[in-house]
């Protein structure tokens, strides 16, 4: 007897359940896979952003509706598993319920991300598209089954609907909020891929549920039908496709995590980018761009740091200003790196030390590669990428080494061998900082980085970078406050105060303004100038201690007439304000230097950085023995007297900026000379870099017993009133024979700054230099005595003349 259902008739239909939970792994597969791309959207805008937006409507469309929808209908089984009724597809149909969702999709999350918040309006509109591309598929799809006519009770059809329009909404909604928030943790984003898999599966079973089959006639000449094996087949390939893509993010994600655990340790360079509003710029991962320089510094000696006051670092502060004196030579930086085996060798193997190289041209060498490097990597011209902001932020501090790590770097086994010691233990942070107009920040968005609020996005760094999350919080707000314009005294005549703190075998520290480490307390005078007869009574009160000044303004505001009475007054308000505003007892031994001295400020023609202010400052050097006891406000706090005096040279709008750049000029010449002969016949003879600046004080001595090579290196040191082993690094030109001589300038320019005794070591003791050279000293290039050069120097020379003189009377 023939059982086999007739034309028209419903046949019976049963579910295999390993196959519906199938369908709902495959569906969530494709739903966390397209969460994850999503989540690397920056903008609406740019082909970055397109790329993803695409992909994502793909995956989502073909694996987590398209291919959930067939391997569910595996599960439909049909007429108890006769193998002639199961379900068969017309390939017309089949393939065209792929493009469907994709289309649909494509323009559901494009109107979540119109806009960067999340508002009530677009999750209900792009709910609605995810909805009606869920169930156009379904349906669609159920349309090309070739051998069954399906009918549906309105009821499941309504039901199936609302499922997939409120369960997509209400996923995709909690997943962008979590995005705008920078809270949507890998966890929350696998959660809202659940979510998002049941108003896919939940719209197809309730549907499938509500749906009768219907043999249609002629069901055994369909014309090339598909099975349901062989799309099972086709969706089970995409299925694992999609697995791949998933897994592959997931090592992506994995692999950046290790990299900045491994930067967290290493000396980086890193770009603080500002928007209008304040936002940080960061990449869709929630950390900042950033670059390796070097895994330690090299340092040559126990007393030398790599800090605010190290030489090289004065260098690339003042460089980052002078990015395109930099960008020709990049390409010679590049070979001179590489013909030094730097890259390839020194990085791996710290114990690997070249004697005749200096590391401090090495490190700015890397300094300049790194923010290359950087700049490639964001997009941006080298130029526009930033200026370095004053101040080293120590990292991986909150990462234990491990003991194996370290059994290589003893420090003393190191100099035993004559080779340079590494301090072990955490990384170091150096950041170039700017802020960004509204189309800049719309170009980069485009270009795959996206602007967050600090607080947002400080949870990521902290751990990236392995510090506490309170200190870096207060490091990104102080990033922040200097990408803005630079401020300056405002115009008019200033009153400072100019605090000297001596510091054991390092020099000096200056007292500042905190947050604005190049400004000195100061208290608003007049905001007009001084008049012939205003300047003589503060030059009365030349050398004078400020309670002195002030026991003078005191009688004179009582007796003398009455405009002299009125600017008395007004004097004595000022500094009994900068005495108030210091609030330091030792303050009141502080000498008066009544010589004006011109400062910039801010809105002077036009420009930020014009001379425009004048100031009277009160100096002062602390007794070295009462230093560590001295403790700064909340407003004020110390910082290296090198640092602070490289900064009054690197001003936005300072002309200093291209007498700096053509002394990079020449420096950079000389290496692009050293790579022309490196890459020479005689390369092979001169393996070790032959072009070199030293800050060692015997380096004369030492290269000229050291080095074994036909070419000649040398330094001049320029000492600066700080203290003696404050060297200026500068050019020397020399007439050499044979091989390995290299010509650098026709001229020596030397910048000297005279203090007193020091005038001696004008000479720059040229009997040092190497027999065949020849010099030619002049001056030349000099740069523009600051207010705070001609400060440091008149407290210098009266703290000597003071101990001259005392050693003179016997006391």
């Amino acid at each position: 007897m023939d059982s086999r259902p007739s034309v028209d008739e419903i046949v019976p239909h049963s579910y295999a359940p390993g196959f519906i939970v199938l369908s709902y792994l495959v569906s969530i597969t494709g739903c966390w896979t397209t969460l994850e791309l999503i989540h690397r959207k920056t903008s609406s805008r740019g082909y970055y952003n397109w790329y993803l937006l695409i992909a994502a409507a793909v995956v989502m469309g073909a694996v987590s509706v398209w291919c959930m929808h067939f391997i569910g209908n595996v599960a439909t089984i049909m007429d108890q598993g006769q193998a002639d009724m199961q379900i068969q597809y017309s390939p017309g149909f089949t393939v065209g319920s792929i493009f469907l969702p994709i289309f649909g999709l494509l323009v559901a999350f494009y109107s979540f991300s119109v806009s960067e918040s999340v508002r009530i309006s677009g999750i209900i509109l792009g709910g609605f598209l995810t909805g009606a591309a869920i169930c156009g598929m379904h349906y669609m799809g159920q349309i090309g089954i070739a051998n069954y006519r399906t009918t549906y009770h309105w009821q499941y059809v309504m039901g199936s609907a609302l499922i997939a329009g409120f369960a997509s909404a209400a996923a995709l909604g909690i997943f962008f909020y979590f995005q705008s928030t920078w809270t949507d943790s890998y966890l929350k984003r696998g959660l809202c891929a659940a979510l998002l898999a049941i108003s896919v599966s939940g719209m197809h079973w309730v549907a499938t549920v509500g749906c009768t089959y219907r043999l249609k006639p002629g069901n055994t000449h369909v014309l090339a039908p598909i099975s349901r094996k062989a799309t099972a087949i086709v969706a089970l390939c995409l299925s694992v496709g999609c697995c791949i893509v998933l897994m592959a993010l997931a090592l992506l994600r994995q692999r950046s995590r290790r990299l900045s655990a491994d930067r967290a340790q290493q000396v980086v360079l890193a770009c603080a980018t500002f928007d209008q509003d304040g936002r940080l710029m960061v990449t869709p991962e929630g950390v900042l761009p950033s670059r390796k320089i070097t895994n330690f510094y090299d340092y040559r000696s126990f007393d030398e740091v790599f800090d605010l006051k190290h030489p090289v670092f004065c260098w690339i502060f003042r460089a980052s200003r002078c990015w395109k004196a930099i960008a020709d030579y990049l390409p010679a930086i590049r070979m001179h790196l590489a013909s030094t085996r730097y890259r390839s060798s020194r990085q791996r193997d710290p114990d690997i030390t070249d004697g005749h190289q200096d590391f401090s041209i090495t490190f700015k060498e890397l300094f300049c590669m790194a923010a290359n490097d950087l700049a490639d990597s964001i997009g941006e011209p080298l130029e526009n990428l930033g200026v370095l902001f004053g101040g080293i932020m120590r990292t991986g501090t909150q990462r234990s080494i491990p003991t194996w790590k370290l059994r290589n770097a003893s420090s003393l086994n190191r100099l035993e061998r004559g080779q340079s010691f590494i301090i072990q233990g955490r990384g170091q942070l150096l950041f170039l900082i700017r802020t960004v107009k509204a189309i800049e920040s719309a170009h980069l968005q485009a270009a795959g980085h996206r602007f967050a609020s600090i607080l947002n996005v400080v949870d990521f760094l902290s751990r990236s970078m392995q510090v506490t999350r309170e200190e870096l919080l207060i490091q990104l707000e102080l990033l922040r406050n200097h990408a803005k314009a630079e401020r300056f005294l405002e115009p008019g005549v200033h009153l400072a105060c100019f605090v000297l703190r001596p510091v054991l075998q390092q020099g000096f520290d200056v007292l500042v303004q905190k947050g604005l480490a190049y400004l000195l307390p100061t208290v608003h005078l007049s905001n007009v100038g001084l008049e012939h007869w205003q300047l003589e009574m503060i030059q009365s009160m030349d050398d004078w201690t400020v309670a002195r000044c002030l026991s003078r303004l005191g009688g004179m505001s009582m007796s003398s007439a009455e405009n002299e009475q009125q600017f008395a007054c007004q004097l004595l308000k000022a500094i009994a304000a900068l005495v108030e505003e210091v609030d330091r007892p030792f303050f009141q031994e502080a000498r008066l230097v009544a010589r004006p001295l011109h400062t910039p400020s801010n809105g002077s023609s036009g420009k930020d950085g014009q001379q425009g202010a004048t100031v009277f400052a009160f100096r002062l050097i602390t007794d070295i023995h009462q230093s560590h006891t001295i403790r700064t406000q909340n407003s004020y706090e110390f910082i290296p007297s090198k640092f602070f005096l490289a900064q009054q040279h690197a001003f936005r709008h300072c002309p200093d900026n291209s007498i700096f750049a053509r002394k990079i000029h020449r420096e950079l010449s000389a290496i692009t000379q050293v790579t022309q002969d490196m890459n020479g016949p005689a390369s092979h003879t001169r393996r070790h870099s032959i072009f070199r600046i030293s800050t060692d004080p015997m380096s004369f001595e030492s290269n000229r017993s050291r080095s074994s090579s036909p070419a000649w290196n040398h330094v001049l040191h320029r000492r600066t009133p700080v203290e003696e082993d404050e060297k200026k690094l500068v050019k020397a030109s020399a007439n050499t024979k044979g091989l390995g001589g290299i010509h650098i300038a026709n001229e020596l320019s030397v910048d000297v700054s005279e203090s007193g005794a020091e005038q001696e070591s004008r000479d720059f003791e040229l009997r040092n230099l190497p027999m065949g050279l020849s010099t030619e000293v002049a001056t030349g290039d000099g740069e523009s005595v600051s207010f705070a050069d001609e400060l440091m120097r008149t407290t210098i020379n009266e703290r000597r003349r003071m101990r001259e003189g005392s050693e003179a009377v016997g006391i």
